[in-house]
């Protein structure tokens, strides 16, 4: 699944960091109170939030709060919020945002093309515009098509038995799986891998490069996560120049190989950009999808009586899938750069300025949905944000419902007795998933 600049993610700048390429919601101090303690708290303290191990854990109050204050909120730095959906809806859709690519990012952080994993982000095709950006999902779009998929769903639907045949092997001494573990090691990127070209052998061995490069695009990113991500970079473009190499001796039916055809045949694409988007794709598949899958169970967990409809009725998969993309989005907040001076809910913004869309808020606006927290398969018109929009819509949503509808029904079908089995471990906010997520089997 293919983030939306955010993921589309928005990266951001730490206070004890060089400037990333996103939003930073932390003015120069935070508060020490959540919320629903502090007696009145201003826009920029509910933002700061955000970026805490508290925020992580349930960002929705926040949401709330910031909308009811201040639905576009412009913050002392000059970056603006969006919390409503149809604000964030214009953002992802209008043309006259633009991505925060690499030119935008020479103006706010001299020196980022010091730094690789900055360099394999941001000349990526999520941070690019047309005509470059046209050019590039051009050519990569056609394994995202709807008879390729089609053709696709047979292999996803064993994989995923495969998947739960593994959760149940894990668990079946009784004790604890930690799911978010056990999924980055199986469907999701034996999926993505196939498609992209990596064999199976590989795919393990880049899952740590994967989540230390995926940092960057976090709201605070230290020194040596950064340090950390660089050396993923290195690791990870290093893998795909080799890959591509072995494609070009031996080309075969995936996606790299089709991309080295092009590459070699008419330059269509330099190697860089190969290589980027190669590694964009296969990073998105994995990463977005592990966070999608637990956090959709989780919520299932969370929800016994929506698990047990799902159960009964299967023919619900589609819709519980939009569900659980709306309740708890795998991909939570996405910038984009205003091209011109412009107009947001009657709010003035000048062309140049930083506009930040907070998607999970915009999935719960009450304008867009009745009764938007609560978690109900059954409701009927959902068109979260989730996937981004416009020019940057995320490639591979058709099969990340493919994949999700053909999970999570057999999750909770397959192991009725499912339930949380410890403490759950949150990670990142932009990129939103578990690092630890135990379940037992019964």
């Amino acid at each position: 699944m293919e983030p939306d600049q955010s993921g589309g993610s928005s990266p951001s700048p730490s206070p004890s960091s060089s400037p990333s390429p996103s939003p930073s919601p932390s003015p120069s101090s935070s508060p020490s109170s959540s919320p629903s303690s502090s007696p009145s708290p201003n826009p920029e303290q509910l933002l700061a939030l955000l970026g805490t191990a508290e925020g992580r854990a349930d960002p929705y109050p926040v949401y709330r709060q910031l909308r009811a204050l201040a639905p576009v909120c412009r913050t002392g730095r000059g970056q603006v919020f969006l919390t409503g959906y149809q604000d964030c809806v214009e953002l992802v859709r209008d043309p006259a945002f633009r991505a925060q690519g690499p030119d935008w990012m020479d103006r706010v952080s001299p020196g980022w093309r010091e730094r690789p994993g900055k360099v394999a982000t941001i000349e990526a095709m999520l941070f690019r515009d047309p005509p470059d950006h046209t050019r590039l999902r051009r050519l990569v779009s056609g394994a995202f098509m709807a008879r390729r998929l089609a053709a696709l769903r047979p292999e996803v639907e064993r994989l995923a038995g495969q998947a739960l045949d593994a959760i149940a092997e894990a668990g079946a001494d009784g004790g604890t799986v930690d799911l978010q573990a056990l999924l980055a090691r199986s469907l999701p990127v034996s999926v993505i891998g196939a498609l992209v070209g990596v064999p199976e052998a590989d795919r393990g061995l880049l899952l740590d490069s994967m989540s230390a490069m995926m940092q960057v695009v976090e709201l605070t990113v230290d020194e040596g996560s950064l340090t950390a991500a660089d050396r993923g970079a290195e690791v990870l473009m290093g893998y795909f120049g080799e890959l591509v190499a072995e494609r070009r001796k031996q080309p075969t039916e995936d996606l790299a190989s089709a991309l080295v055809a092009i590459r070699d045949e008419d330059g269509g694409l330099s190697e860089a950009e190969l290589l980027q988007t190669l590694l964009l794709l296969f990073m998105a598949g994995v990463d977005t999808m592990v966070n999608h899958l637990v956090n959709a169970t989780a919520a299932f967990l969370a929800h016994p009586e929506q698990a047990d409809l799902l159960r009964a009725d299967p023919a619900l998969a589609p819709g519980a899938v939009e569900e659980a993309m709306r309740y708890d989005a795998p991909i939570q907040i996405l910038a984009r750069v205003a091209g011109e001076d412009l107009t947001i809910n009657q709010i003035e913004v000048a062309a140049g300025s930083l506009v930040v869309g907070l998607l999970g808020a915009a999935n719960r606006d009450p304008q867009r949905y009745p009764d938007p927290d609560r978690f109900d398969i059954t409701r009927t018109g959902t068109a979260s944000v989730s996937f981004g929009g416009g020019m940057h819509y995320c490639l591979g949503a058709p099969l990340a419902r493919i994949e999700s509808a053909a999970f999570l029904p057999g999750l909770l079908t397959r192991f009725p007795g499912l339930r949380p089995a410890g403490a759950a471990v949150r990670r990142g906010m932009v990129l939103r998933g578990f690092g630890y997520f135990p379940v037992a089997l019964r």
